[in-house]
């Protein structure tokens, strides 16, 4: 990525210096010895809800923390805070104000339990103390369970290892490490599959999101946006009349059924206030899924964007949207960054710009997602907005999007409703760049912005770490719901199809679908990793690679299917019928076109023949199976 102008001077990126003679420079409106401690804002999010942590909290026995006997062990505690507010364990910079605040949560249990236990001092804590905590904790209820999960006692953990590793910046620590040559997980017994990752959107779900999220903006916007100023218009002209707040609603009502009238052809015809506020609703959840699953940015990215944010690079004939990246930044401002914008991006970007014109004006800021924080409905949108207007946040824009799901009328996912959520964007958009192409990983990690120490270190062989983890974990479930896919198919067709047809095992009883998963997951375990595409599957091998595939896997410059259909890698099931169904009705359409020249005409025949030919293995598949089941029933019978 190219480098963006700097930005303002960080209001927590102060010299080192300056942080040791000032203990208090992360603290707003509050003192050291303060009962509650308010942090000044990391990000523009928490101006208007300023994150805070109270030392008066209430201990088992009775009494409260800021009492005179509790005294040396409270003064350790805020140390231990601004240490954890000034450096990170991994990378040595500050945190933010949010994730400080977690770690509070922890020290909190962690004191209470102390008191408990009969120890005023952390240095008092030894090896079975800490096993003794240990074991408490994984006690504790948690959310939803009874007791609490692997990854949750490991973030506690990451508290004692500051404990150790800042002991003599503190005066009180631990006198030993308590987690010597293992690590965090390790102790606390957190197995990848304990690991919650943030799903992606599926693929049939998230082609209808982004079709009707980019329909909305390209052919929508105008008219709701008319109809916007014909309500401000009209509410402003009652109000110079005098009229009250139910008579100027009356009269912004009648003009906008009257406008609605003069343009009968609109798709979302607006005729109550109510309309109005609920389209403008889908219209800001609509460019916040375009721009999500266009480019990927995290949820804070895309909320901190400023007009004026796309810029054309004619000499490298791109468009950008300019913003910055706070993940991993201890700057206020975060850290510049720019990502490469498809046109529906940038048309939603100007939508964004003209929702937001007054709220900008009206405040003297430039953000684009400045809503009013009060529930107002249409009202927000007069010439003035009698509320107080601030960056929506991103809880408010996880509600939005479920109303825009709902109101798109998005198709259900394993017979439920799927749930939207701010993150879903990123991870789909990831997955669908590299699941398809995985020689740009390094590209796609630039873009997403992962520049940490670690990944940086990593990519300099050209990958991203983490990325490449994401990506090998969704390929390993991709391949075995594959499997068991293969495994329960009524029929396969394909040169490789025959074969699983023939060697699959026959699973009965009870635990029938256990049985099957636990199979597919045997069969990606002994590294048997499916290529999974819509118009079959790879079982890869290389030897048999028809697309001149390496160890790593196929070719994604010559797998296509017409390849694969010629190579014994390849398998097609009963789910793939559809795509070679539309394969013949479009080949039957160009052999149809009497200008097409006569090798495109052969070209068409042999790819028409290779269709009918998939659709037939897979109808003879199926039919072969059926045929078997019913001779098992017969025998069965007698």
């Amino acid at each position: 990525m190219r480098a963006s102008a700097s930005p303002t001077p960080a209001l927590d990126a102060q010299p080192r210096e300056h942080l040791a003679a000032d203990r208090t420079w992360f603290l707003h409106d509050s003192a050291w010895n303060d009962p509650v401690w308010i942090f000044k804002p990391t990000t523009v999010l928490e101006e208007s809800r300023p994150i805070r942590v109270r030392w008066s909290f209430m201990l088992p026995n009775g009494r409260c923390f800021t009492d005179a006997r509790y005294a040396p062990l409270l003064e350790c505690s805020r140390k231990l805070v601004a240490l954890i507010r000034g450096r990170s364990l991994s990378t040595g910079l500050a945190q933010r104000a949010r994730t400080v605040s977690n770690y509070f949560e922890h020290l909190r249990e962690l004191v209470r339990w102390m008191d408990q236990a009969g120890f005023v001092r952390f240095a008092d804590l030894d090896t079975a103390a800490l096993l003794a905590f240990q074991r408490w904790l994984r006690e504790r209820p948690g959310v939803g369970r009874a007791c609490l999960a692997p990854t949750t006692v490991q973030k506690y953990l990451y508290l004692l290892t500051y404990l150790y590793r800042f002991r003599d910046d503190l005066g009180d620590g631990l006198q030993f490490d308590p987690f010597a040559g293992r690590s965090h997980g390790e102790v606390a017994g957190v197995r990848d599959a304990d690991i919650r990752r943030w799903p992606h959107t599926p693929d049939h779900v998230a082609i209808a999101l982004v079709q009707g999220a980019i329909d909305l903006v390209a052919n929508g916007a105008s008219s709701i946006l008319q109809a916007r100023e014909v309500y401000a218009e009209a509410m402003a002209a009652a109000s110079l009349r005098g009229c009250g707040k139910n008579a100027q609603t009356n009269a912004a009502t009648r003009a906008l059924q009257q406008a609605a009238l003069d343009q009968p052809e609109s798709a979302h015809p607006i005729r109550t206030v109510d309309d109005l506020a609920y389209l403008i609703d889908m219209l800001y959840a609509a460019c916040f899924v375009v721009i999500s699953y266009l480019l990927g940015p995290r949820a804070s990215e895309i909320l901190h964007l400023r007009a004026g944010c796309v810029r054309h690079c004619d000499e490298e004939g791109i468009t950008v949207i300019v913003g910055a990246i706070f993940k991993g930044q201890a700057e206020y401002h975060g850290r510049p960054h720019e990502w490469v914008a498809p046109p529906p991006a940038v048309q939603a970007i100007g939508l964004l710009e003209a929702l937001s014109a007054g709220h900008r004006a009206q405040t003297s800021r430039s953000e684009l997602w400045l809503r009013c924080s009060l529930v107002l409905g249409a009202t927000e949108w007069q010439r003035a907005c009698p509320g107080p207007l601030q960056i929506v946040a991103t809880r408010r824009m996880e509600a939005l999007l479920s109303r825009f799901a709902a109101w798109l009328g998005l198709p259900n996912h394993q017979g439920r409703m799927w749930r939207l959520s701010t993150h879903q964007g990123r991870k789909t958009f990831a997955r669908f760049v590299a699941l398809r192409d995985r020689s740009a990983l390094f590209a796609l990690a630039q873009h997403l912005g992962h520049r940490e120490r670690a990944v940086t270190d990593c990519g300099y062989a050209g990958s991203d770490y983490r990325l490449n983890q994401e990506i090998d974990a969704e390929i390993l479930e991709q391949s075995a719901a594959a499997w068991e896919q293969m495994l329960t198919a009524p029929g396969l067709g394909g040169r490789t199809g025959a074969e699983i047809i023939a060697k699959r095992p026959r699973f009965r009883g009870a635990r029938l679908k256990q049985d099957i998963k636990s199979y597919a997951r045997l069969l990606v375990d002994a590294g048997l990793v499916l290529g999974v595409c819509d118009w079959g599957f790879c079982v890869y091998r290389e030897e048999h690679s028809a697309c001149l595939g390496n160890a790593v896997g196929p070719n994604p410059a010559r797998r296509e299917p017409s390849t694969c259909t010629h190579c014994k890698n390849f398998a097609v099931s009963v789910q793939h019928r559809v795509y070679w169904e539309e394969q013949v009705h479009r080949h039957e359409a160009l052999l149809n076109e009497p200008a097409l020249p006569i090798q495109t005409l052969r070209i068409a025949r042999e790819r028409l023949e290779e269709a009918r030919a998939v659709i037939r293995a897979i109808d003879a598949g199926a039919n072969e199976e059926s045929e078997h089941g019913d001779r098992a029933n017969r025998r069965g019978l007698r």
